[in-house]
């Protein structure tokens, strides 16, 4: 089934996140598409998970987080439009330092925790182990603890599920506290001072104009939404038989998923007083 075409005034960003501390090849475990819609004024972010697997699907090279490492971004970028029916228009892409940084530079990034958090977390590149301590509520994380909080899965009984909604958390956060006219002005600096932790070919001298465009989108006209295996048929779990962990898709009800998803996300919506909300999306366990 051929995609749907998109309108012109659509924005779709792919933002990938790299499984390594300072390289660029590696496995992207973050995969989110943020799709801007400048007609209506909203923002519709997507997350995959990395275990989502194509063809045969019987190991770890059948996984969707390893395409970009064997075969590169543009064949990414079909990939998932294969798999979504969204067409990439650009592409960002970082590794753990430069998400550190960014965070570090802004000053922190506020999240809402549902629980207690005590976990532990080790870099297995360097073997270093970070405990993070969160309490029920809202938490200001710096860079390092932002990245083992959008990492870690192994003591969360949400597994990857989990880890995605934590993901999305850090992106909202950022945008909602720390996105100001005097960041926009500096953003091209910003970027260019992290050579080696941040790479993209979106034009660096129109990311001023992206980051009003993002500004002038009210938080309530915000979706967020993740594919995944609860509640939904998107996703069968099987391990292959190499012993990974593996999502088979069903592809052509992720792709209404989506496309139902994006027109939902362009609606307005009121709460019991009659003030604009966004929608609880999939992740709203994770969002107070």
């Amino acid at each position: 089934m051929a995609p749907a075409p998109e309108p012109a005034e659509r924005l779709n960003l792919l933002v990938l996140g790299v499984d390594q501390a300072e390289s660029f090849v590696g496995n992207t475990d973050v995969i989110m598409i943020v799709s801007i819609d400048q007609a209506s004024g909203t923002i519709f972010v997507l997350s995959l998970p990395r275990d989502l697997c194509l063809g045969a699907c019987d190991g770890h090279s059948s996984r969707i987080n390893e395409v970009y490492k064997r075969q590169g971004i543009e064949a990414l970028k079909q990939t998932l439009r294969y798999v979504t029916g969204l067409r990439i228009d650009h592409w960002m892409l970082v590794n753990f330092h430069g998400v550190e940084a960014i965070i570090n530079q802004l000053g922190g990034v506020r999240v809402w925790s549902n629980r207690e958090f005590d976990e532990r977390f080790i870099y297995l590149e360097t073997e270093e182990e970070i405990r993070l301590i969160l309490d029920e509520g809202w938490n200001t994380l710096n860079g390092r603890e932002a990245v083992a909080y959008g990492r870690s899965r192994k003591y969360d009984a949400g597994g990857d599920f989990a880890r995605i909604c934590r993901q999305q958390q850090v992106v909202r956060g950022l945008r909602e506290q720390s996105l100001s006219p005097a960041l926009i002005v500096n953003a091209p600096s910003l970027l260019a001072s992290l050579d080696g932790a941040f790479k993209t070919d979106f034009p660096i001298d129109s990311v001023p104009a992206l980051g009003n465009l993002l500004l002038a989108i009210p938080q309530e006209r915000i979706n967020s939404w993740a594919v995944h295996a609860r509640g939904q048929e998107l996703l069968i779990w099987e391990q292959g038989l190499d012993g990974a962990n593996l999502l088979r898709p069903d592809l052509h009800a992720i792709r209404d998923f989506v496309q139902d998803s994006l027109l939902e996300s362009t609606r307005a919506h009121l709460d019991d007083q009659g003030n604009p909300t966004f929608v609880r999306d999939n992740c709203e366990d994770y969002f107070p």
